[in-house]
């Protein structure tokens, strides 16, 4: 007989064993079930071990078990065998059939079995018998805790990444993706984890992470930091994560990543939550202290303005004083007015509201400006809608928002450039827009978003207090409006204003 070279050493062992004694004796000893089943499906030789997967007291005994892997594939199997020729123990390697049966134990436990057919031996199949419930149910186990944990790393919204000691990525999940821009296969493919960090932060993390002061060795604990996108972008991180170790060897990186920029954006968020309640309170003591002022004037302008009426009426309208008492009364007029103006600023009072034409407020706003020197060198450009609709309001509230800001444009231009004021209706004429236009340096895109903060001001050098814009916001608000800028620097500012049409009713103008 001619061995392979891969079964002469069992043919030495069998030759070695030198008599059926001893065969029989190493057969007895397997830890491996070893069977004799003739053609009928009877077990005419069965080990120990063969014996205690099938629950036999003895070979001539049969089970429950055994008919159970007879029915499931047991027979077909050794019928599959009817053709093999008579073989030696040594062999087997070249007619092995191998099946998993299952089948219900006397206690009904389910149970599988590795049946392997070796071959023919005087007409009855050899067969050998593995029970591997154990290990199918770990691999069982096995398996959902790695869909387990596959779930859990895929369905993170946090990004997870891993890589080996060269730094080629092994494990990207769908929140990396999310964050990072690239694609999983990319990661996997081509990706080199330092390009996630700028240059040089890669070695600095691994030496942190190698460090005992980080958390302890081979591990990083919330460390912030800046990882780059797939399109170049730096996005702020918190990063956690650690060295996993074979037999204190390092073989992988992993991290986790967190996005900060929504913790950040809710951090500004109260952090202009808490100053609008500081400017609050400062808006309220102003307020209180306005409403002190205001009254404190009010009753002297009263009398300036009974007693300039009275001599004014006492001389007569030809007298050459006359004028001189005319400007008198007005001013202390505008003094009232003032004072009505603070009242209101501070709560103290309210204002009637009315349809207001919005085109006629413009021209009287600029008919008290425009004899000031601010405005000497300003060429004034009207394009007001004609037959514009009304809104509801108060117009000398709406004259001061047109006021302030037609101020401040000649205050943004220094006295010297063209003001453009323009009206005209919008959204099928339902809205009324104003635009105020300046050809002033403009407004930088970082404070056009705190140009209507309480005390926000560019003009420190000129004592400026930052209310009127604030004031104006306000105002334009309680006349259901919107107001907004839109500005680039050295092509002057456009602020924009857009209250709702008055809608007539029958019981009245009131929207």
């Amino acid at each position: 007989m001619i061995f392979s070279p891969r079964q002469r050493p069992l043919a030495a062992l069998v030759e070695r064993l030198g008599s059926p004694e001893a065969l029989c004796q190493l057969v007895e000893l397997l830890p491996v079930g070893i069977l004799l089943v003739d053609g009928g499906g009877v077990v005419e030789f069965a080990n120990p071990a063969a014996r205690a997967v099938l629950e036999m007291d003895d070979v001539g005994r049969g089970s429950r078990f055994l008919n159970d892997l007879m029915d499931s594939g047991l027979r077909e199997l050794l019928a599959g065998q009817d053709g093999a020729e008579a073989a030696p123990l040594c062999w087997v390697s070249e007619k092995v059939s191998r099946r998993e049966l299952c089948g219900l134990t006397a206690a009904g436990a389910e149970r599988v079995v590795a049946v392997a057919v070796l071959g023919k031996v005087d007409g009855r199949s050899l067969c050998t018998l593995d029970d591997i419930t154990c290990k199918k149910q770990l691999e069982l186990e096995l398996a959902r805790q790695e869909t387990f944990f596959h779930n859990l790393i895929s369905s993170s919204v946090d990004g997870i990444i891993a890589a080996d000691m060269r730094g080629r990525i092994i494990l990207f999940n769908q929140g990396a993706e999310e964050i990072l821009g690239y694609t999983r296969e990319e990661a996997l493919q081509s990706l080199h984890v330092s390009r996630l960090y700028p240059e040089g932060e890669a070695r600095q993390i691994l030496a942190r992470l190698r460090s005992d002061e980080y958390g302890g060795r081979g591990k990083l604990l919330r460390h912030e930091l800046v990882a780059i996108t797939k399109d170049g972008r730096q996005v702020p991180m918190s990063l956690s994560g650690g060295i996993l170790y074979d037999q204190g060897k390092e073989v992988a990186t992993f991290g986790i990543f967190t996005d900060l920029r929504a913790m950040q954006k809710i951090a500004q968020d109260l952090q202009q939550t808490h100053q609008m309640l500081v400017q609050s309170e400062r808006m309220a003591g102003l307020g209180r202290l306005a409403a002190g002022v205001a009254h404190e004037i009010n009753n002297p302008m009263s009398g300036i303005m009974l007693y300039s009426n009275l001599v004014k009426e006492q001389l007569g309208e030809d007298h050459p004083a006359a004028p001189d008492l005319e400007i008198i009364v007005h001013e202390a007029e505008r003094c009232k007015q003032i004072v009505a103006d603070l009242l209101e600023f501070s709560h103290q009072t309210g204002y009637g509201e009315q349809g207001v034409d919005v085109n006629q407020q413009i021209e009287k706003s600029l008919d008290v400006l425009k004899v000031q020197p601010l405005f000497h060198n300003i060429e004034v450009v009207l394009d007001l809608e004609q037959g514009l609709s009304r809104i509801w309001g108060n117009p000398i509230r709406l004259s001061q928002v047109f006021v302030n800001i037609i101020v401040n444009a000649a205050q943004a231009m220094e006295g010297t450039g063209r003001l453009t004021i323009a009206s005209r209706h919008r959204a099928n004429q339902g809205i009324v827009e104003v635009r105020i236009s300046d050809t002033g340096p403009g407004i930088d895109k970082e404070i056009q978003a705190q140009i209507f903060d309480p005390f926000f001001t560019t003009k420190t050098s000129q004592g400026g207090t930052g209310l009127g814009l604030s004031v104006s916001y306000a105002l334009v608000k309680e006349h259901k409006g919107s107001i907004r800028v839109e500005s680039e620097p050295g092509e002057g500012a456009t602020f924009i204003m857009r209250f709702p049409v008055l809608q007539q009713s029958p019981a009245g103008d009131k929207p």
